[in-house]
């Protein structure tokens, strides 16, 4: 009976004790984009080991900037889970419906595969320039650090606020 029981913890911490499946995903900042602006494309590995990355062919698209990388890790309570994105900013050459491929990677699992992704791209005849989303988490290292005043930033020429000069009062005695 105590070899079962035994046989039974080392089975369930086996399988509790076992990371989370790996997943491979495609996202973008707009599904729809104007002609002459940029597309941000990001490709993310979570709870997998990463052997070897192969973007997809962007044909439609002039690759403006990339491939960047960025990592991270965290652990809570025990449960570590890892990420790795790499991203692309994209610019459409034309007009159309478009499908960027599926990227491939290959992990200790197996080879993993995004989806295709569909982006649409209108005429943009007045020149209008849209602005990529920005993941704005910056853990207090902002233009308030821990809301101590003295150690803000310095403003922009626009926000740079003019100090007032005390005037002094004085008294003839």
């Amino acid at each position: 009976m105590k070899k079962i029981f035994l046989l039974i913890t080392f089975v369930g911490l086996a399988v509790t004790g076992r990371s989370q499946d790996a997943s491979f995903v495609v996202s973008a900042a707009f599904d729809t984009l104007l002609l002459g602006n940029q597309l941000e494309v990001s490709f993310k590995l979570e709870n997998g080991n990463s052997q070897n990355f192969t973007p997809p062919v962007f044909e439609d698209f002039t690759v403006v900037g990339g491939p960047n990388m960025s990592s991270s890790m965290m652990m809570t309570n025990g449960v570590v889970n890892q990420s790795i994105t790499y991203s692309y900013f994209l610019e459409a050459k034309e007009a159309g419906v478009f499908f960027i491929p599926p990227a491939k990677i290959e992990t200790a699992d197996g080879d993993l595969f995004t989806d295709p992704l569909e982006i649409i791209v209108l005429p943009n005849p007045d020149g209008i320039i849209q602005k990529v989303p920005r993941n704005t988490r910056s853990f207090g290292w902002d233009n308030d650090f821990f809301r101590m005043p003295e150690l803000r930033m310095p403003a922009t020429p626009d926000e740079k606020e003019v100090p007032k000069k005390k005037k002094r009062k004085t008294y003839k005695l």
